[in-house]
Protein backbone atom coordinates (compact mmCIF):
# COMPACT_ATOMS: atom_id res chain seq x y z
CA UNK A 1 0.00 0.00 0.00
CA UNK A 2 1.31 3.46 -0.93
CA UNK A 3 1.52 5.80 2.07
CA UNK A 4 -0.60 8.94 2.04
CA UNK A 5 1.52 11.96 1.11
CA UNK A 6 -0.29 15.21 0.46
CA UNK A 7 0.62 18.90 0.45
CA UNK A 8 -2.05 21.58 0.16
CA UNK A 9 -2.19 25.35 0.03
CA UNK A 10 -5.48 26.43 1.65
CA UNK A 11 -7.19 29.80 1.24
CA UNK A 12 -7.61 31.36 4.68
CA UNK A 13 -7.02 30.00 8.18
CA UNK A 14 -6.96 26.23 8.42
CA UNK A 15 -10.27 24.48 9.10
CA UNK A 16 -10.61 22.08 12.04
CA UNK A 17 -10.37 19.07 9.72
CA UNK A 18 -6.80 20.07 8.76
CA UNK A 19 -5.76 20.04 12.41
CA UNK A 20 -6.21 16.29 12.94
CA UNK A 21 -4.14 13.42 11.50
CA UNK A 22 -7.11 11.04 11.11
CA UNK A 23 -6.27 10.28 7.45
CA UNK A 24 -2.90 8.89 8.51
CA UNK A 25 -4.08 6.31 11.05
CA UNK A 26 -3.03 2.90 9.72
CA UNK A 27 -1.91 -0.42 11.25
CA UNK A 28 1.61 0.04 9.79
CA UNK A 29 2.09 3.30 11.66
CA UNK A 30 2.80 3.12 15.37
CA UNK A 31 3.54 6.82 15.71
CA UNK A 32 1.85 10.06 14.66
CA UNK A 33 3.62 13.40 15.17
CA UNK A 34 1.98 16.74 14.45
CA UNK A 35 2.92 20.39 14.38
CA UNK A 36 0.27 23.12 14.29
CA UNK A 37 1.47 26.67 13.66
CA UNK A 38 -0.75 29.41 15.07
CA UNK A 39 -0.58 33.15 14.35
CA UNK A 40 0.90 34.89 17.40
CA UNK A 41 -0.26 38.24 18.79
CA UNK A 42 3.36 39.40 19.03
CA UNK A 43 6.57 39.27 17.02
CA UNK A 44 9.99 40.84 17.49
CA UNK A 45 8.77 42.69 20.62
CA UNK A 46 5.72 44.19 18.89
CA UNK A 47 1.99 43.52 19.04
CA UNK A 48 0.65 41.87 15.85
CA UNK A 49 -2.88 42.92 14.86
CA UNK A 50 -3.18 40.66 11.81
CA UNK A 51 -1.23 39.39 8.85
CA UNK A 52 -1.56 38.17 5.29
CA UNK A 53 0.25 35.16 3.88
CA UNK A 54 1.07 35.27 0.19
CA UNK A 55 2.73 32.61 -1.91
CA UNK A 56 3.73 31.48 -5.34
CA UNK A 57 1.10 28.72 -5.21
CA UNK A 58 2.33 26.28 -7.86
CA UNK A 59 5.91 26.40 -6.64
CA UNK A 60 4.90 26.28 -2.96
CA UNK A 61 2.87 23.10 -3.50
CA UNK A 62 5.74 21.50 -5.45
CA UNK A 63 8.31 22.37 -2.78
CA UNK A 64 6.03 21.02 -0.04
CA UNK A 65 5.66 17.74 -1.97
CA UNK A 66 9.45 17.60 -2.33
CA UNK A 67 9.93 18.20 1.42
CA UNK A 68 7.62 15.30 2.25
CA UNK A 69 9.52 13.02 -0.15
CA UNK A 70 12.84 14.16 1.33
CA UNK A 71 11.62 13.43 4.87
CA UNK A 72 10.56 9.93 3.76
CA UNK A 73 13.99 9.30 2.20
CA UNK A 74 15.75 10.57 5.33
CA UNK A 75 13.61 8.91 8.02
CA UNK A 76 11.27 6.15 6.77
CA UNK A 77 10.43 5.05 3.22
CA UNK A 78 6.92 4.16 4.42
CA UNK A 79 6.37 7.59 5.98
CA UNK A 80 2.94 9.14 5.49
CA UNK A 81 2.48 12.90 5.74
CA UNK A 82 -0.07 15.62 5.23
CA UNK A 83 1.08 19.26 5.12
CA UNK A 84 -1.39 22.14 4.82
CA UNK A 85 -0.48 25.83 4.78
CA UNK A 86 -3.02 28.63 4.81
CA UNK A 87 -2.66 31.81 2.81
CA UNK A 88 -4.53 35.09 2.91
CA UNK A 89 -5.78 37.13 5.87
CA UNK A 90 -5.21 35.74 9.36
CA UNK A 91 -5.64 36.99 12.90
CA UNK A 92 -3.85 35.97 16.09
CA UNK A 93 -5.09 32.54 17.15
CA UNK A 94 -5.75 31.32 13.60
CA UNK A 95 -4.01 28.10 12.58
CA UNK A 96 -1.79 28.80 9.58
CA UNK A 97 0.13 25.54 9.08
CA UNK A 98 -0.46 21.89 9.98
CA UNK A 99 2.00 19.05 9.54
CA UNK A 100 1.03 15.48 10.37
CA UNK A 101 3.52 12.65 9.97
CA UNK A 102 2.99 8.93 10.53
CA UNK A 103 5.72 6.33 10.79
CA UNK A 104 6.28 2.91 12.26
CA UNK A 105 8.34 4.45 15.08
CA UNK A 106 8.19 7.70 17.07
CA UNK A 107 11.79 8.76 16.46
CA UNK A 108 11.25 8.84 12.70
CA UNK A 109 7.86 10.57 13.04
CA UNK A 110 9.22 13.33 15.30
CA UNK A 111 12.36 13.83 13.20
CA UNK A 112 10.43 13.99 9.93
CA UNK A 113 7.86 16.42 11.35
CA UNK A 114 10.62 18.72 12.62
CA UNK A 115 12.54 18.49 9.34
CA UNK A 116 9.46 19.42 7.32
CA UNK A 117 8.61 22.54 9.37
CA UNK A 118 12.21 23.77 9.47
CA UNK A 119 12.68 23.29 5.72
CA UNK A 120 9.23 24.78 5.01
CA UNK A 121 10.28 27.99 6.76
CA UNK A 122 13.52 28.12 4.73
CA UNK A 123 12.53 26.93 1.27
CA UNK A 124 8.83 27.34 0.52
CA UNK A 125 7.94 30.57 -1.34
CA UNK A 126 5.50 31.85 1.28
CA UNK A 127 5.72 35.36 2.69
CA UNK A 128 3.81 37.07 5.46
CA UNK A 129 2.82 40.70 5.70
CA UNK A 130 2.48 41.55 9.41
CA UNK A 131 0.53 44.57 10.66
CA UNK A 132 1.38 45.94 14.09
CA UNK A 133 -0.65 47.93 16.59
CA UNK A 134 1.30 51.12 15.73
CA UNK A 135 0.12 50.87 12.08
CA UNK A 136 3.46 49.82 10.65
CA UNK A 137 3.61 46.76 8.38
CA UNK A 138 6.48 44.54 7.29
CA UNK A 139 6.93 41.73 4.74
CA UNK A 140 8.78 38.66 6.00
CA UNK A 141 9.95 35.56 4.17
CA UNK A 142 9.08 32.24 5.71
CA UNK A 143 6.11 31.29 7.75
Amino acid sequence: MTPTRRATIHDGPLPAAALTPADLCAPAHGALASFIGVVRDHARGRRVIDLDYACYRAMAAKVLDDLIAEAARDHDPDLAAIVTHGIGAMRPGDASVAIHVASAHRAAAFAACRQIIERLKQDVPIWKHERYDDGETVWLQGS
